[in-house]
């Protein structure tokens, strides 16, 4: 009978932290775009955050440093749905990459990076829509303001297609890695699960309620914790791996 390789679930913290970093290219994806369209002299003059244990954690302190009240006022207000656009646009294209990534099989130790790339742009993208796609503030609500789009549109369109990228995750993604990661034990196999599982809403829940957002915003993200035990029920790993 095989081992678990359990070495892998005691190093998760180091590889969320690595995947975390991610987060500078959604943040380069506005500035660069910016840069581009002629509103910025240097593309990597972004907020980097500092050392401190909330950046490292939440990324709380990273920001584009994109002057987007200089912009409209010198009359490109449309051009702000471009920048905005970009960091959520590498987030899913870093999704879909890592997606593709993941159906191969390779070291266990990369697969695992992969694997929490995977689910930090994921939870990135379900943190924008649907659960601030109706704020006042940050990259949706530019896209929103600048097109002159009703904040409905977006969380109407877009929100079944990264709820699908979520039930994807835990009823597949999860599912698969099991056995590429060499998780054979069903002790093992429950640890990943419910390491995701707590690392999306919880640090999703955290990243929204402890910032200043509107009702809405915070009304949608204590009821996406409804969301936990019935994914906890439905796809708590049963089935022992041969």
């Amino acid at each position: 009978m095989r081992k678990s390789n359990i070495l892998l679930l005691w190093l998760t913290p180091i590889y969320i932290l690595l995947g975390q970093l991610t987060a500078y290219l959604h943040e380069f994806g506005h500035s660069f775009t910016a840069w581009a369209l002629g509103f910025k002299n240097n593309p990597l003059d972004i907020i980097y955050g500092g050392w401190s244990w909330q950046n490292l954690i939440f990324l709380a302190g990273i920001d584009e440093n994109v002057n987007y009240a200089w912009i409209n006022q010198s009359g490109h207000h449309s051009l702000i749905s471009l920048i905005a656009f970009a960091g959520p646009f590498v987030s899913l294209l870093i999704y879909l990459i890592t997606l593709y990534l993941l159906r191969k099989r390779f070291n266990s130790y990369l697969y695992y990076l992969v694997f929490w790339i995977n689910l930090i742009n994921v939870r990135e993208l379900w943190a924008y829509v649907p659960l601030r796609s109706l704020s006042s503030t940050a990259d949706i609500a530019n896209i929103n303001h600048s097109l002159g789009l009703s904040p409905w549109w977006i969380f109407i369109l877009v929100s079944p297609f990264i709820a699908y990228a979520v039930w994807h995750f835990f009823s597949n993604t999860v599912k698969n890695a099991y056995g590429k990661l060499g998780l054979f034990s069903s002790a093992s196999k429950a640890t990943l699960f419910i390491l995701t599982v707590v690392y999306f809403f919880t640090l999703t829940g955290l990243q929204i309620l402890t910032a200043n957002y509107n009702f809405v915003t915070n009304a949608l993200t204590w009821a996406s914790f409804i969301a936990m035990p019935f994914i906890l029920f439905f796809y708590w790993p049963k089935e022992r791996i041969v």
